[in-house]
């Protein structure tokens, strides 16, 4: 499966969503209707969309064009392995962090708008469970980071 800010992975991932919402119960995203959840890295709460379901990770943050009262979106895949995301129809510039099992950051891209259907794809370094896009250069977060969930959907 490939997907624009999405993501290409084996046949076993799958997606879900709930209504976002921001400290005072409204919308906490204009293009995002899911669940959020807050992560700790690096002593910075961020505050992210939730990607948990084929659906919402094959959408990710297409056509947006700013990420509203929140810092990112996290994808959470159903098992750890390999994966790919493109930035096809994405409009704005993107940090891209690969995150394994054990919640630790392994790897970093700086992701480019791709109007078209023929876009950079960039691979996880290693097998991952999680990936968290932000906006580019908003954060600079180490390889060997770890990633708190905080507060879950």
């Amino acid at each position: 499966m490939v997907a624009a800010c999405g993501v290409s992975v084996d046949s076993t991932s799958t997606v879900g969503s709930t209504p976002t919402t921001g400290p005072s119960g409204a919308p906490a995203s204009p293009f995002f209707d899911g669940e959020t959840a807050v992560l700790e890295i690096e002593g910075e709460s961020l505050v992210v969309a939730v990607a948990d379901s084929s659906a919402e990770r094959a959408q990710g943050l297409m056509a947006i064009e700013t990420l509203g009262d929140l810092d990112g979106m996290l994808f959470i895949h159903e098992s750890v392995g390999p994966v790919s995301y493109t930035m096809r129809n994405t409009l704005i510039p993107l940090d891209i962090w690969f995150i394994d099992e054990e919640g630790v950051i392994v790897g970093t891209s700086e992701m480019v708008p791709c109007p078209g259907s023929d876009c950079l794809s960039y691979p996880s370094p290693q097998p991952v469970l999680w990936v968290l896009e932000t906006a580019l250069g908003v954060f600079d977060f180490r390889i060997g980071s770890s990633v708190e969930v905080i507060a879950e959907p």
